[in-house]
């Protein structure tokens, strides 16, 4: 498995979320001849049937199913390593809706020519998710959270806003009250807002957690409200929902995070001059804001 090839193994990915060759081909950018040779020789590599073929469609076999649970993982770990192996080449950061990066991203580029830094949003549902499983080799998250193995430094503190629907008692207000909210049904975790006084459509437990678009969506049609940190309602335009300031709600603490075991120098630098530089530009922002 280690012999794996990586890009046939995604094309194989593709294919099983498609199982039509013809989708899976245009969405790889490759003409279908070329998928089928690929997967065929994917096949020979592993020495297995990954796909039944027929004039009913394809289906993934047996061994396509277990290929294809293990797969995520696989494309992760190879990713990672990497990453790792060009360790001063490159830098992944991972971001918060709202999150101001371009002052650390210069930075770094300027203290170590040759160095290129990534950056990929994340969301407060997975915001650590990236980290831990080495897609990012740091990130900005809000607390809480578990820090377990993690170096946290604490950024700064800012308050949290309310989505509502422009057709909304409270919408045009520039802050409200959970009292306010009461009749309003919350888009998200009652755990993501301590105190929350109304109904909730989004149980902890739910398995599949709506995106925030998703939910901005639930918000525009009046379904419920989402609470966000103030600066994301930098991030999110739209002509059907606005945003209060909810004044009795703590505000959310931002952080900058990377796993206690990684001490190469650019992370070292990052971990040093970030911080500074991410108040700064936040201050900036929430200035210009006003």
């Amino acid at each position: 498995m280690a012999d794996l090839d990586l890009r046939r193994l995604r094309y194989f990915v593709t294919l099983a979320g498609t199982l039509n060759y013809g989708r899976a081909a245009e969405a790889l950018h490759l003409a279908q001849p070329a998928l089928s040779r690929a997967i065929t020789a994917l096949e020979r590599e592993l020495g297995v049937t990954l796909f039944d073929r027929s004039r009913s469609g394809t289906r993934l076999t047996a061994a396509g199913e277990r290929l294809l649970r293990e797969a995520p993982g696989l494309l992760r770990a190879a990713e990672t390593l990497q990453r790792r192996v060009r360790e001063g080449q490159t830098l992944t950061i991972g971001f918060l809706p709202g999150s101001i990066l371009t002052p650390v991203v210069r930075h770094l580029e300027r203290r170590f020519p040759g160095l290129r830094v990534d950056m990929l949003r994340t969301s407060w549902t997975d915001q650590l998710t990236g980290l831990r499983d080495g897609r990012f080799d740091a990130c900005l998250a809000q607390r809480p959270f578990d820090d377990d193995g993690l170096t946290v430094v604490d950024l700064y503190a800012e308050p949290r806003a309310v989505a509502l629907p422009v057709g909304h008692p409270y919408a045009g207000k520039g802050e409200v009250s959970l009292a306010d909210l009461a009749g309003d049904a919350l888009a998200q975790p009652a755990a993501a807002v301590p105190g929350w006084p109304g109904p909730v459509t989004l149980p902890a437990s739910c398995a599949v957690t709506p995106t925030v678009e998703e939910k901005f969506e639930q918000v525009a049609a009046g379904r419920g409200v989402v609470v966000i940190a103030e600066s994301a309602t930098r991030y999110y335009r739209r002509p059907d929902v606005t945003f209060a300031r909810v004044r009795d709600l703590p505000p959310a603490q931002v952080c900058l995070v990377t796993d206690a075991r990684r001490r190469s120098p650019v992370l070292r630098e990052l971990m040093a001059a970030g911080p500074g530089l991410l108040r700064a530009a936040h201050a900036d922002a929430a200035s210009t804001d006003a």
